[in-house]
């Protein structure tokens, strides 16, 4: 297995160097977050193989490009997102990316560097969230959960700061770049971080997080595919190992609750 790292300035580079597109290559190129998602690609490599599936994982540190690059042919599938990001990104592109099967859950928390509960987010705080529209608006949904602020009715996954109505503790709600967050923590009270990001930061969910989405929520992390490869062979022998009894067990033991399967 070839395992690369593309940071947020080179990935395009690299690929205008000489990265080669479409389904017919013999090297199946996944997309992916470095945490958890390229981990658990990297469990199942030799399982594939036996398959007759060779993986090649291209590691994403920035939620923008993925979808841009599978649907441009420089991956054959991607690994980092829930499926209300894929449509949102489908919606405002124009451009279509099919989904093939949900893998886990990561459920969103909320961080600290000087409060140890909740409860201590004091008058006047600043809050970081996420700038995206899809994780802003989930962002937003946990802040509600917890008390702290309230949003317009039914505005759902679709929330912008612009629907709080009600803010009894006055918070600041600074928007940010998903990857800037955990940094972000020392000039801010609360951070709501992927989990991604939290990991990929030292942090532990299970043991940082002053507050933990529920584990019920719609926003399972999926693979996606261009749509006339997501039932290519490849690609659903790639769907089905993620899938079964073993991986779940790696997930549940590895991350230690802060990755949840949902199969």
């Amino acid at each position: 297995m070839k395992r690369i790292f593309l940071g947020v300035v080179l990935i395009f580079g690299l690929f205008l160097m000489g990265c080669t597109g479409g389904s017919g290559s013999d090297v199946l190129r996944i997309g992916a977050s470095p945490v958890p998602h390229a981990i658990i690609l990297q469990y199942i490599e030799d399982e594939l193989a036996a398959q007759g599936v060779i993986i090649e994982i291209l590691e994403f540190s920035d939620f923008t490009l993925p979808n841009p690059a599978l649907f441009e042919e420089q991956i054959d599938v991607n690994y980092f997102q829930h499926r209300p990001f894929l449509n949102s990104w489908i919606e405002d592109s124009g451009n279509q990316l099919a989904y093939v099967t949900s893998i886990h859950i990561e459920p969103m928390g909320v961080y600290s560097h000087s409060l140890t509960d909740i409860s201590q987010v004091p008058q006047d705080g600043r809050v970081a969230i996420p700038n995206d529209a899809t994780n802003g608006g989930r962002a937003l949904m946990i802040l509600e959960s917890a008390g702290l602020i309230g949003l317009r009715e039914g505005v759902g996954i679709r929330a912008t700061v612009s629907d709080i109505v009600d803010n009894p503790l006055n918070l600041e709600v600074l928007e940010l770049v998903a990857e800037l967050l955990p940094p972000a923590l020392g000039e801010v009270d609360i951070a709501v971080i992927n989990t991604n990001f939290a990991l990929g930061a030292g942090l532990n969910p299970m043991r940082d997080a002053l507050y933990m989405e529920p584990v019920d929520s719609p926003f399972a992390n999926i693979l996606a595919a261009r749509p006339e490869d997501a039932n290519s062979e490849a690609i659903q022998i790639l769907a089905d190992t993620l899938r079964t009894d073993r991986v779940r067990q790696f997930i549940l033991e590895h991350f230690e609750g802060a990755v949840v399967p949902v199969f």
